[in-house]
């Protein structure tokens, strides 16, 4: 199987708009962003895009503009600059003396509250793992600022101009990803870097209270700056995506991606480097961990399922049995990856009664993956296919693509599923004896 992995060098930093610039600068269709993002239910805003060189280096510069101004920070109003770019790229980070703007300016009266943005994400016609990316960034920076500020998820709220300019960025570069087909990402260690910004309630210590936090369980540097590099949007992208943290991966780099923020560093170019290859993937030791319990609900089993399968578990299932005094019991199974084995046992112990776990290695073979968008009546569907040895043997329509569209629709699902695989094997158009 063939992986497609990006790589963050995000050696001056990360930031929402200059990922959007280098995932156009990689290939991103901007068009097709722009249509997808125009089915978001948000209005009066516009994407400025420009070819600029900065030390020699040529890369875009990627502005959201809202009611005729230029945007950054989704200023929370408990108190720090939350869900966006503190300095929209880096032009300045609020500095106090810097001659930006300051995020107090643009509160206009009007606040959205995470379950808001949530259904603005939901609510724009996008394929569903765009949808997932982006909530799952989303989420990242609502639950840092609930943490940061003693206050529940609920009650986290953001400034209605920056918000808007969050979601742009958070859902663009979630929907950049999607269509270069990325399969991998990973990420150089994160640089931070040192000073003061200004936020709604005074001065504030570099790295941002909420950037810091979401950084907890990732690898970090200090950039030798005293200016904001890493904003809460950018750690909120590798800490939500990124599979690792580090070196640069073995790999045939295929594309190179450069977007700029505004502001000019004395040592080196304000710029993210996105770097795109793919190599074959390795085959990784698999194992299988089992446990019987007899003294749960049904409640509280369906649960553990839920949380081993989003603590990346490649699966997990429940098999009924019966155990000793004839008791109705259940095992619970997981086959996961060797470098996860420890934290999904600690899963199964923490989050059920068992007291102990079985784990042993297991070897499989695996068909190479690809997926591939067709159109159908009522729009655009992922399907997946299973190739062994160049041959397709498996084709699936992606299951929440299809649902989404049966829900808006009202179209039953197994005729939208039928009508995708149809425009499949349509496309496909070579009679090898393949599907």
């Amino acid at each position: 199987m063939t992986e497609r992995i990006l790589y963050f060098d995000c050696f001056s930093g990360i930031a929402g708009d200059m990922t959007l610039g280098a995932l156009l600068d990689l290939g991103a269709d901007r068009a097709d962003l722009e249509k997808a993002l125009r089915t978001l239910p948000l209005s009066d805003w516009s994407l400025e895009v420009d070819v600029e060189r900065r030390g020699g280096l040529r890369g875009l510069n990627v502005q959201v503009w809202i009611s005729g101004q230029k945007e950054g920070p989704a200023v929370s109003d408990h108190g720090t600059e939350a869900g966006s770019d503190h300095a929209h790229g880096h032009a300045g980070a609020h500095h106090e003396g810097d001659g930006h703007h300051d995020p107090q300016e643009h509160h206009h009266g009007e606040h959205r509250h995470y379950a808001d943005i949530v259904a603005i994400i939901e609510g724009g016609n996008l394929p569903a793992p765009v949808v997932k990316s982006a909530l799952a960034a989303f989420r990242i920076l609502a639950e840092a600022e609930a943490h940061v500020h003693g206050v529940s998820l609920e009650d986290v709220h953001f400034h209605e101009v920056g918000a808007v300019d969050s979601i742009i960025d958070i859902v663009g570069v979630s929907w950049c990803i999607w269509n270069l087909g990325v399969t991998r990402v990973e990420c150089a260690p994160i640089p931070l870097g040192r000073g003061f910004i200004k936020c709604a309630h005074g001065r504030v210590p570099l790295p941002a209270p909420a950037t810091l936090e979401i950084t907890r369980g990732l690898e970090v540097i200090d950039a030798g700056l005293d200016r904001e590099l890493v904003t809460p949007t950018g750690a909120a992208f590798i800490k939500a995506w990124a599979q690792a943290v580090g070196p640069i991966p073995a790999m045939r780099v295929d594309r190179v991606g450069w977007g700029f923020g505004d502001a000019e560093f004395p040592d080196r170019p304000n710029a993210l480097r996105l770097i795109l290859g793919e190599r074959k993937a390795a085959e990784e030791s698999m194992f299988v961990l089992e446990t019987n319990i007899d003294d749960t609900t049904p409640e509280l089993a369906g649960y553990l399922l839920e949380r081993l399968l989003e603590s990346g578990a490649n699966d997990a299932w429940i098999v009924p049995i019966y155990m000793k005094k004839n008791r109705p019991s259940f095992t619970v199974c997981a086959l996961v990856k060797a470098g996860k084995r420890v934290p999904l046992e600690n899963v199964i112990l923490t989050e059920s009664s068992a007291i102990g776990v079985r784990h042993f290695p297991v070897e499989r073979t695996c068909l190479e993956r690809v997926s591939v968008q067709v159109e159908t009546p009522w729009g655009p569907v992922s399907v997946k296919t299973g190739l062994r040895a160049g041959q397709v043997v498996n084709v699936a329509p992606e299951f929440e693509e299809c649902a989404a569209l049966s829900r808006s629709t009202g179209i039953p699902l197994k005729s939208i599923y039928q009508h995708a695989i149809t425009a499949y094997l349509s496309d496909d158009g070579v009679d090898d004896g393949s599907l």
